[in-house]
């Protein structure tokens, strides 16, 4: 495992990690950042790269260009001022960050052999993969909030479904660049293929059957079918790349199960839909297991058609969705126990995880993480034990998970940003007669944001009409983990804080009678 903060490169499960939550980086991209990374003391060029990583298959040298950029837009790296990766023009690029091998700590948390929580879920795909096997093709939504683990659990059942030998594709939409190319996780999928030496059957079956997506990889078109190709290309339309792709699919079963996994699909183009739909409704005979995963608050929050399309195919029983839930506290006492054998915590130690994490198994992870970083969790004897009492650790935010809600936090208005913050002042529950007082907003208006927040699963959920001792019903919302909470009320400067107490007339809220 290299590091370079607050990254992990993950050469072994070949992913990047921020915190515990696996960023979107193709299969070639994360290839040339690893290269780079594991050569960080010099100078790389674009041909040492395209010599050592694809000797064997040619690669345009302009796409060690689009590579970089994709790296970069997943590091949040600025070509200007960079961080990571330094660009020598005409002369190719360096490491620049500064890396380490990760010291021995107790296993991640979306390490397969410590999840917990997620027998039921793993059940019902290997139910599905059954029925795949047997020529019912299925589709199945794996659906949560961002962190839950929806990654971990396909991780885990590709793992497992190994010893059945499967074909296994996988491809990801990535944010403001999946939207954009049709078909894109899909043809992520199928280049992830493409790096096994032994691809020739399929490309010798996209010929056959789909000749306008064998065309979307021109590294593998002998010389002589070129011409024919672009024939086929300038006569396909979208309908014809649709109805070949899925009869490719069925043909490349024909010998054995299928499983596609596309992830991230609440950034999901058009076409890869109206894709994912002719696939769910066709009445051959397929050997295919198509998973797809995505975040719901994102999906709502880009109003992408995702949503009216598996609420479609599920009203028609052509789909299966799973949709993964927090860990409760027996859970988070579970993984104390895999993660630190033999440990001699006390039982307030899991509820302290609890209550700080929510049972979001990233922020799980990241505050478990930090509290080994500060020696509040060490070995002695042998065994596992807390250095403090539970009363006196006080997890915070983890410097991990700070950038990863400062994104989040700058996709909300100014309106929204502004309403929340006031919010964090009343405490993890606030009323909009609090924010509204603190704001010097109608409580109205307060109302408006804060419910279309909570309609798009974001920072905060209602909790319904509650009364105030002073007598007065307002509505009331939550946020959905306390670290959101905390976040937001450290965004506030002492000044702002300050003057949003003076302003505020907070106080403790009762349920509203029925007859009120």
């Amino acid at each position: 495992m290299k590091v370079f903060e607050p990254f992990r490169l993950d050469t072994v499960n070949h992913c990047l990690l921020r915190a515990e939550e696996r960023m979107p980086l193709t299969p070639r991209a994360f290839d040339v950042l690893r290269y780079l990374v594991e050569r960080a003391d010099r100078l790389v060029t674009p041909e040492e790269i395209l010599e050592a990583l694809w000797p064997e298959t040619y690669v345009n040298p302009e796409g060690i260009r689009k590579y970089i950029l994709e790296i970069r837009k997943v590091l949040g790296d600025r070509l200007s001022e960079p961080l990571f990766i330094q660009t020598f023009p005409k002369r190719g690029y360096q490491f620049i960050a500064k890396v380490t091998d990760e010291r021995r700590l107790p296993p991640r948390a979306t390490a397969c052999g410590n999840m917990v929580g997620r027998g039921a879920a793993l059940a019902q795909l290997h139910d599905s993969f059954e029925k795949a096997s047997a020529g019912q093709r299925q589709v199945v939504f794996v659906s949560g909030e961002a962190g839950i683990g929806k990654t971990t659990l396909v991780d885990m059942f590709q793992q497992a479904a190994g010893h059945r030998d499967p074909r296994i594709a996988r491809g990801q939409c990535i944010e403001g660049f999946g939207g954009k190319e049709a078909y894109y996780p899909m043809l992520d999928a199928l280049g992830s293929l493409f790096l096994d030496a032994k691809h020739g059957s399929l490309v010798h079956t996209l010929a056959k059957h789909a000749p306008t997506w064998l065309a979307q990889f021109p590294s593998l078109v002998k010389p002589e079918q070129r011409d024919w190709l672009q024939r086929e290309v300038l006569r396909s339309t979208h309908g014809r790349m649709v109805r070949e792709i899925c009869e490719a699919l069925e043909a490349m079963a024909a010998h054995g199960p299928w499983i596609v996994i596309l992830e991230d699909l609440h950034w999901v183009d058009a076409s890869t839909l109206d894709l994912i739909s002719a696939f769910a409704r066709r009445r051959e005979p397929a050997r295919v297991l198509l998973i797809c995963t995505y975040r719901s608050a994102d999906a709502a929050f880009s109003q992408s058609p995702l949503k009216t399309l598996k609420q479609d195919l599920l009203v028609h029983h052509l789909c299966h969705e799973i949709t993964i839930d927090r860990l409760n506290e027996p859970d988070i006492a579970e993984y104390l126990t895999k993660a630190f054998p033999d440990n001699l915590f006390p039982s307030c130690f899991a509820q302290l995880i609890y209550d700080n994490s929510d049972g979001n198994p990233l922020f799980m992870a990241a505050v478990i993480r930090d509290i080994v970083n500060r020696g509040l969790i060490a070995r002695d004897e042998g065994r596992w034990r807390v250095a403090a009492p539970c009363r006196e650790i006080c997890p915070g935010i983890p410097e991990t998970l700070q950038g990863m809600l400062e994104i989040q936090f700058q996709h909300l208005s100014a309106e929204e940003q502004r309403i929340l913050q006031s919010g964090s002042i009343a405490g993890e529950r606030f009323s909009s007669l609090a924010a509204a007082s603190m704001l010097n907003l109608s409580p109205a208006s307060i109302e408006e944001v804060c419910d279309r927040l909570a309609n798009r699963q974001q920072f905060i959920r209602s909790i319904g009409i509650l009364r105030t001792p002073n007598g007065v019903p307002s509505a009331h919302y939550e946020f959905t983990h306390s670290l959101y909470h905390q976040a937001f009320h450290r965004s506030l400067s002492g000044l702002d804080r300050s003057s949003l107490h003076r302003r505020s007339r907070i106080d403790h809220p009762v349920p509203v009678p029925r007859e009120a």
